[in-house]
């Protein structure tokens, strides 16, 4: 079964409950949880068999002399093939009335089945435990019949990285926000194939729906020929939302880009729109906010216009650089916050000034679409970008005169997503089609931490998709994938401490 990882985004230190929460639902919410899952059973099987109903009706059309030949031989009739695929599909309606006994128990001490009520709870508290040295990585993952976001756990000090817990999606997610400063909680913004958009609670394990959402779902109903006209939503949004940003200066502003051509600006307090803006032409892939600016947003859609606007003013003209290709990734210089880049479907990266009509430099990266880009304060001029041509490239981009560091075709298929982590902006995290997550730290490339000064280690960074920890050796202009023994991760990293033997020279892994 094919597994994509969309998108990912990391969660700074100290953010996240010590000791999370866990649901307990009662025995009224379980069998009201256990009925609505039933009739929603209950309508795929009867669309099954309507559906069968139908093939059987042409079959039975185009081969009824066949069949009437069989049935005078008489070699057939006994097992009555004909009403076959009636029997198999009234016999299986009986598995969702099954259902009713499967789940009655709130907790365990209700369940007579569970004898041993008391052992392992005080394993479970230390396996769901987290420091306030780990950061937490959210990934949204695609499977062929589900999707779900896979919260990790990221040590640097003690090299760990495993999944913590995970949550159930209604819907293909295409973009992660953590809400900055959220007075609600340690919550993330989901956006997916749909128009709502969904706030997880992190610090809630085994969560079976969001903590709340914005917009509506699409209507069943059908639409009149003025309402089709009518494209753009008056509030929220009419189609997928593509990307996510939460606004650093206003907490409670998140914006969000949409496959309707419209960007929403949404007030997290109301869970209503503040105001809408209809600049694209075309689909909107990404935006994101100034860093400093609170009122300053970047917006870059399929029409191959990258947007700058004053939120202040939602209707005025913005200012807009018209590229060659459409819009992938837009991306503040957090080393000079005039500065942006822009990444495109054609493989192109832009170095752009809000004071400039024209870019400050244009870049052929890949040879495919530029999907990831990421640069760190600690690494002014230190650029990474990955690409749905499979590659990751690590270039230097000092005196606005890019040059390639390394390149490496990382075996992980079109690759999706890169992001670097707040509290170590060496270690990125990357996802794509193949291989699921992987960790990159910038340090462990000689060449790399020799052109920027860094502090070279030869620590491993882990690679939970294949169960090995990943090193990154430079030979060359090449670097090499090394395999090695995983770490073991099976009770909690706070008393890792107490059992760390001594570390040779040099080393800090």
């Amino acid at each position: 079964m094919k597994t994509v990882i969309t998108c990912l985004q990391w969660i700074r230190r100290g953010v996240a409950k010590a000791e999370p929460d866990k649901v307990v639902l009662s025995k009224e919410q379980l069998q009201s949880l256990i009925k609505c899952t039933k009739g929603q059973l209950d309508d795929l099987e009867k669309d099954e068999v309507d559906k069968s109903e139908d093939d059987e009706d042409m079959l039975t059309s185009d081969n009824e002399n066949g069949a009437q030949e069989e049935t005078e031989d008489g070699d057939l009739v006994q097992y009555d093939m004909n009403k076959y695929d009636q029997a198999t599909s009234s016999s299986s309606s009986g598995i969702t009335d099954t259902l009713a006994g499967l789940a009655i128990y709130a907790a365990d001490e209700d369940d007579p089945y569970i004898t041993l009520k008391d052992a392992g709870s005080d394993t479970e508290a230390d396996d769901i435990a987290i420091k306030s040295t780990d950061n937490i990585l959210v990934v949204g993952r695609a499977e062929e019949d589900y999707s779900n976001l896979e919260i990790y756990v990221y040590n640097e000090e003690g090299g760990v990285f495993y999944v913590h817990h995970d949550l159930l999606l209604s819907s293909y997610p295409l973009a992660l926000e953590w809400i900055q400063g959220s007075t609600s909680g340690n919550m993330i913004a989901v956006g997916s194939m749909s128009p709502v958009i969904e706030l997880w609670d992190l610090d809630l394990i085994d969560a079976i729906e969001p903590a709340f959402t914005l917009g509506q779902p699409k209507s069943k109903k059908k639409k009149t020929k003025t309402e089709k006209k009518e494209k753009k939503p008056k509030n929220g949004h009419a189609g997928a939302v593509l990307d996510l940003s939460s606004n650093r200066n206003f907490n409670h502003i998140l914006a969000s880009a949409s496959a309707d051509e419209t960007i929403a600006l949404w007030d997290l307090a109301t869970t209503q729109v503040a105001s809408t803006l209809r600049h694209h032409k075309d689909k909107v892939q990404t935006i994101e906010w100034h860093a400093n600016e609170g009122h300053t947003l970047l917006s870059g859609g399929f029409d191959k216009i990258v947007n700058l606007y004053d939120c202040r003013d939602p209707d005025a003209s913005c200012n807009s650089w018209n590229l060659n290709g459409e819009i992938e990734r837009v991306l503040w210089n957090p080393s000079n916050t005039n500065t942006f880049l822009a990444s495109t479907e054609d493989g192109f990266v832009y170095n752009l000034d809000v004071r400039l009509e024209k870019p400050v430099f244009t870049l052929k990266a890949h040879e495919k679409a530029v999907t990831g880009l990421a640069l760190t304060s600690e690494t002014h001029n230190c650029l990474t970008t990955v690409s749905a041509d499979h590659f990751v490239k690590i270039w230097d981009i000092t005196d606005d005169k890019p040059s390639l560091i390394i390149s490496k075709d990382m075996k992980m298929g079109i690759m999706n997503c890169l992001g670097n982590n707040p509290d170590a902006p060496t270690v990125l995290a990357m996802g794509g089609e193949n291989d699921g997550v992987r960790l990159l730290d910038l340090r462990t490339m000689p060449e790399v931490s020799k052109r920027f000064n860094l502090r070279t280690i030869t620590k491993s960074v882990p690679d939970v998709s294949s169960n090995s920890i990943v090193s990154m050796e430079e030979e060359g202009d090449n670097v090499e994938v090394m395999e090695r023994k995983p770490k073991k991760m099976n009770k909690s990293h706070q008393k890792e401490g107490k059992k760390k033997k001594k570390k040779k020279k040099g080393t800090n892994f």
